[in-house]
């Protein structure tokens, strides 16, 4: 009996202790994030100091006014990430202008493609597939280089979303860009993700060109 009672105290101790190891978290870094980092003009802002979008976008303007970049970093589920954003400095009425076929467009949780009637709705774990089709169009690819044109993705979230819907993008942005940059190389692949203020999805597309008959 005295054996038995031994073994469950043994056995307790050794539950508690594990209580109290908390597990290593797992840190990712984009690819631009350490390079930026060197250049000591970066800003870290913590997502999980902040309550929304808004509240982010704002902190992010406030660090490019004083022409630093925005690191940002969060804790989600077992990795920290860390990565960098862009967002425009509003005292200088500006906006940033990118030229480039591979445009990805994030409303919420939601990746939005094309533009009027073929516009549609994705939830954000589609971004895999699209960054797929990109690849696979010879067209997306730097004249006589083996890497592609970089790519823009134009971030907007509501308010009414928590801050946790933006690290949930941000987090597959991540972990995608890394997957595929990791298995070619660091500059195969470069993406910008752009803070914005508005709803780039609901401006409507540039007309036509004019026929040639007109």
């Amino acid at each position: 009996m005295k054996y038995v009672k031994n073994i469950i105290v043994c056995f307790l101790l050794f539950s508690c202790s594990n209580l109290g190891e908390k597990k290593n978290k797992i840190e990712l870094y984009s690819n631009n994030y350490i390079s930026s980092k060197s250049k000591n003009n970066i800003g870290v802002i913590n997502l999980d100091t902040v309550e929304n979008f808004s509240e982010l976008s704002k902190a992010m303007g406030k660090l490019s006014c004083d022409k630093r970049i925005s690191g940002l970093r969060f804790e989600l589920n077992d990795s920290i990430y860390n990565l960098i954003g862009y967002s425009d400095c509003p005292n200088h009425g500006e906006i940033g202008c990118f030229f480039t076929p591979n445009i990805l467009k994030i409303r919420n949780d939601s990746l939005i493609l094309g533009y009027g009637k073929e516009k549609s709705s994705k939830p954000i774990s589609y971004l895999k597939q699209e960054l797929n089709n990109i690849i696979d169009n010879p067209n997306n690819y730097q004249v006589n280089k083996n890497k592609l044109k970089p790519a823009v993705i134009y971030l907007y979230v509501d308010d009414k979303y928590p801050i946790s819907t933006t690290k949930e993008v941000l987090k597959e942005i991540t972990k995608e860009f890394l997957f595929i940059n990791n298995s070619k190389h660091s500059e195969y692949f470069k993406y910008t993700v752009l803070f914005t203020g508005y709803d780039i999805t609901k401006i409507p597309p540039p007309p036509l060109p004019p026929s040639a008959n007109e």
